[in-house]
């Protein structure tokens, strides 16, 4: 049973129907359909299907009114009702669906020249389905780097390529992941974010070391001591110099022990889990534990001072 009130909204959302689909036609009289009137009637529609909950039926009206809005050249209102059909998408749990009407609503955006949209969009929407569909949020996050990119908002374009980085790294595309990582680096370069190279001179190292390229690593790390002062002077440098030597020397346990640094897991979450598997089990912490089970399971530790005394 639907509520009243929601039962009189869907009433509206029909008469509104019902005289904007008067407006399209044509007669000998009529040659035109009054596209303003019927796009009128229309988006007023939807919004009564929309607070009714009437999900489906608002989807379908706003895809017609986004058509009806592109005919008439308005692509970011026909942007508007892409989303507005996307959000209704969702609503009806059809995630790969309303993927494709976000997208389509980003490509109207860029087509009415409206970049800034497009990429809040995208980036808004990637946060939405990374935990759906990674592949679809790494494409709008690119997708809205680029854009962000063109229109020179550089500080923007920087943090989404960024986030779709992290989201290829959980993909194991580590060579992907260091190619977006580079882009990170040149861009804020030329912003002087000092600052924000450190931590992603830091990824691009972690990612060589990954690879089992140490070599390349040491590059990295070289590279910035060089070209960037504030790294050189960085506070966290000699904790990713002497990993890098532990690496050199292949020492795993010193690799390990090195590891263990509160910086080390304190940095990106997927980060961290890949660092854990470089570290090995403390073996005195493993000692205290047998040592523990065996006292409280009632079982004597062997007192071998006593057996020396038997024996005599």
């Amino acid at each position: 049973m639907f509520n009243i009130n929601f039962s009189a909204k869907i009433k509206e959302a029909e008469d509104h129907v019902k005289q904007g689909e008067k407006y399209l036609k044509t007669s000998l009289t009529k040659w035109k359909p009054d596209l303003d009137s019927a796009i009128e009637e229309y988006d007023k529609a939807c919004t009564c299907y929309r607070i009714a909950e009437k999900y489906e039926q608002c989807r379908d009206l706003a895809l017609k009114l986004a058509e009806l809005q592109i005919q008439k050249g308005s692509t970011f209102f026909a942007g508007k009702s892409y989303e507005q059909a996307a959000q209704m998408t969702q609503q009806l749990q059809d995630l790969p669906t309303a993927a494709k009407y976000f997208d389509k609503a980003g490509q109207l955006y860029v087509g009415g020249g409206q970049r800034d949209s497009a990429a809040i969009l995208y980036e808004r929407c990637a946060t939405q389905f990374q935990q759906f569909d990674r592949t679809i949020a790494i494409d709008f996050y690119l997708k809205g780097a680029r854009l962000a990119d063109q229109e020179d908002k550089t500080d923007q374009a920087a943090d989404l390529y960024e986030k779709a980085a992290m989201q290829i790294l959980r993909t194991g595309d580590y060579p992907k992941t260091t190619e977006l990582l580079e882009t990170v680096t040149n861009l804020l370069t030329t912003l002087e974010r000092y600052d924000r190279i450190n931590r992603v001179i830091l990824y691009r190292i972690l990612l060589k070391l990954f690879n089992e390229d140490s070599v390349a690593g040491r590059n990295i790390f070289d590279q910035a001591c060089r070209n960037y002062p504030t790294f050189d002077q960085w506070e966290e440098r000699d904790y990713i110099e002497i990993l890098l030597d532990a690496f050199d020397q292949d020492d795993k346990e010193l690799i390990s022990k090195r590891c263990r640094r509160g910086y080390f897991m304190a940095i990106e979450p997927e980060f961290v889990r890949l660092i854990k598997r470089w570290v090995l089990p403390d073996k005195k912490k493993e000692d205290e534990q047998q040592q523990q089970k065996t006292t409280t399971s009632g079982v004597k530790p062997m007192q071998f001072d006593d057996e020396e005394n038997d024996l005599r």
